[in-house]
């Protein structure tokens, strides 16, 4: 079944709430202030919105998704493009896990990918293949339950760091609009399958703590809300009663 993932239409706020809007353009924006180099692979990219906005600064870019309604979007909105923009970025319609080819890149985007693999190994091993030597990777995730009908995974930042950590060495880890974003570089001369050192791990723990205490206050609140509004239903029913 299709994600149909419409990211160009949130990202330029023409579906879905206000809210949805922004974190879709602060997590975009994060995620191209984050690339390094010039050659730039955009894993699951959707509707190509991140793709055209590095092709827009002149970085070669490369988005692959496995839907082809994905796709034929991005193309026709990479169409509009200037030329330069244009020769810039190519959309391709594949499954990155059998995708053969020699060519690395200095950075690969994986945005709102991972929670949908039951095994986030076996993509991962594939990514590093394709990366250059000290290259940079560049994950998000929703953080925590999202209830969508193909997530897979539910990730904190333990485990997401522990998922990406055998692979490559996180460096940036942070919380942006519900949503974990990660940024990791592929080791040099060191062996797969590292474990996470003890201060990574208590500082994956710390930014759980902190935001999962956020995420109960809102709780708190919405709850004291909704027992505000029922008091007062309540207390309107008895008086229609007298």
């Amino acid at each position: 079944m299709a994600n149909h993932d419409r990211v160009n239409e949130r990202y330029y706020g023409q579906i879905n709430s206000e809210d949805s809007h922004e974190a879709t353009r602060a997590r975009v924006h994060w995620m191209c202030r984050e690339t390094t180099g010039r050659r730039i692979l955009d894993v699951g990219c959707s509707q190509g919105i991140t793709s055209i906005l590095l092709g827009r600064e002149g970085f070669r870019v490369t988005g692959v998704d496995l839907e082809e309604d994905s796709i034929r979007f991005a193309q026709e909105e990479l169409a509009k493009e200037s030329k330069p923009v244009r020769n810039n970025v190519d959309f391709r319609m594949l499954d990155i896990t059998n995708w053969k080819i020699k060519t690395r890149f200095d950075t690969i985007l994986l945005g709102e990918v991972l929670e949908h693999f039951a095994h986030p190994e076996t993509l991962l091993t594939h990514l590093h293949r394709l990366l250059e030597e000290e290259g940079t990777l560049i994950v998000t995730v929703p953080y925590g339950y999202h209830p969508f009908y193909d997530h897979k995974q539910t990730f904190y930042a333990g485990n997401l760091g522990m998922s990406i950590t055998p692979y490559f060495e996180v460096l940036k880890l942070e919380v942006h609009h519900k949503y974990l974003c990660c940024v990791a570089r592929k080791r040099r001369n060191t062996p797969l399958h590292t474990t996470p050192s003890l201060h990574q791990v208590l500082s994956w723990m710390e930014l759980d703590h902190e935001h999962f205490a956020k995420v109960e206050q809102q709780h708190l609140r919405s709850m004291k809300q909704r027992k505000k509004a029922l008091d007062s239903a309540v207390e309107q029913l008895k008086r229609l009663r007298e």
